[in-house]
């Protein structure tokens, strides 16, 4: 088999596998609802936990790190290169948010980014997860993934870097499309339409 036809085996594939819908599934199985029909009218792990329930929440959130986790383990264990898996990272997160299975709608893929972080440097991973745990416990997950963004971009370098920056363009206009221009800084740093309240207030 030729190594062109591999990668477009392995893109492919990765794009399916990210275009499995797990908020979609869960929130049918649990609730019976349709995830973008409720909430923000995302397949995403916030939309599922907020308004559906903790536990098809945290099962979507775990199915789609495994996603990514899974993509970029099996480029690097069937030896492809450092490229090859940032491609394939970034084509499971592209699935995830523009999923075929639901008319090319889906999630923000931030959760599916993370595990083919993992997969790449656990530690990075781990280093990366904290500012958003942090920000969603205080104030909001979504500032907190910018946060996580810049330091991932700061701090990576080779396939990992090339990941970030692939995975840029498809997170960032999954949160600011619409397009309306005085939605657009909010959007960006705080993934809606208003800032949010602190969580944590003084005492």
């Amino acid at each position: 088999m030729s190594e062109f036809l591999k990668l477009i085996i392995l893109f492919s594939s990765s794009y399916i596998l990210g275009a499995i819908p797990f908020a979609f599934i869960f929130t049918r199985l649990f609730s019976k609802k349709n995830i973008l029909e409720i909430g923000w009218k995302k397949a995403s792990t916030s939309n599922v936990m907020k308004n559906v329930g903790v536990l098809p929440g945290v099962l979507t959130f775990v199915f789609d790190v495994l996603k990514g986790f899974v993509v970029v383990f099996l480029a690097k264990e069937f030896g492809f290169c450092f490229v090859a898996q940032a491609m394939a990272g970034f084509f499971v997160v592209l699935g995830h948010n523009y999923s075929v299975f639901l008319n090319f709608k889906g999630g923000r893929g931030i959760a599916t980014l993370l595990g083919a972080i993992f997969a790449f440097n656990y530690l990075i991973g781990i280093m990366l997860l904290i500012p958003v745990l942090i920000s969603a416990i205080v104030w909001t997950a979504g500032i907190g993934t910018v946060v996580s963004y810049v330091l991932g971009i700061i701090f990576s370098k080779d396939g990992l870097l090339l990941l970030f920056l692939l995975c840029l363009t498809p997170i960032v206009l999954k949160r600011v499309l619409p397009f309306e221009k005085k939605y657009f800084v909010n959007r960006l740093l705080f993934d809606q339409d208003n800032v949010p309240c602190l969580r944590v207030k003084k005492k």
